[in-house]
């Protein structure tokens, strides 16, 4: 598989449905190969062979997948895969060579852990590629993008991808960072005064390359994650920051719950 590939995993549930459909418009924009994946698990079924049923279920569920992804996009490359293991593992694999993992905020069957519930923080926590959470008004083409600053060393990688994406979607790009508590001797307003000249320069620099992207920087105050989700309800996407894997600190994980449109996750590369 190439490293410009966009992975889906989908059970056939809604949100599964949803992350295909998302992960088709994507690849669309990107020209990206998509590959939807399924996942069953590994159980005996007879004495003698493999569970049989499970592996049928699971093309089926990719074969309708593939149709779903294709509709309206002749010209899409889609491809799919029934994989055997446990989902979270599976899906953990597909992040080291792909160049997008997108997985849905709900499921059933063989992702039943509830994505995003165990399999889907999981994968959220441990990907060592970027990874998107859909959710919210995931089927929405009205709104901004939303660059979300947490750490300030962040923010080049974090405003750069918000504005290819919102190059992508011709649309505004808003850059938000709601300070972290600072220790007491730290001024607050002397340390958002850095902030966001820092952030106002990286933004003046990336403005050179997407220029026809609208872009407004805005530091706040209040709880970091009921910001961004605030900030969410009227965006087409988040884009968020996480380390390092493995890690994912409260802000993320406030967001993959809460937020009302899907949120990308972007990694640390080694």
């Amino acid at each position: 598989m190439e490293h410009n590939d966009i992975v889906v995993g989908t059970d056939g549930g809604a949100g599964g449905a949803w992350a295909v459909r998302w992960a088709a418009s994507q690849a669309a924009r990107t020209g990206a190969r998509l590959r939807v994946v399924s996942v069953h698990h590994r159980q005996p079924g007879t004495p003698t062979g493999p569970d049989v049923s499970g592996r049928e279920r699971a093309w089926a569920v990719v074969a309708a997948a593939v149709a779903d992804a294709r509709g309206g996009r002749p010209a899409l490359d889609v491809r799919g895969s029934a994989l055997p293991g446990a989902p979270g593992d599976v899906l953990l694999a597909e992040t080291r060579s792909a160049a997008l993992l997108v997985v849905g905020s709900q499921g059933r069957g063989a992702l039943a852990s509830a994505l995003l519930g165990s399999v889907g923080v999981h994968v959220a926590t441990y990907a060592t590629g970027p990874v998107v959470v859909v959710r919210g008004r995931a089927d929405t083409a009205i709104g901004t993008v939303v660059a979300g600053i947490g750490d300030p060393a962040s923010a080049e990688r974090v405003l750069a991808t918000g504005f290819e994406e919102a190059h992508r979607r011709g649309c505004a790009l808003v850059a938000v960072h709601a300070p972290t508590p600072t220790p007491a001797k730290a001024s607050p307003a002397g340390l958002g005064t850095l902030v966001r000249a820092d952030v106002s320069e990286t933004v003046t620099r990336l403005r050179t390359l997407f220029p026809t992207v609208p872009v407004e920087v805005e530091l706040t105050t209040g709880n970091p994650a009921d910001v961004l989700v605030a900030a969410s309800r009227s965006a087409q996407l988040v884009v968020l920051d996480a380390g390092s894997a493995p890690s994912l600190d409260p802000v993320n994980h406030h967001l993959l719950l809460r937020a009302d449109c899907p949120v990308l996750l972007l990694r640390d590369t080694l």
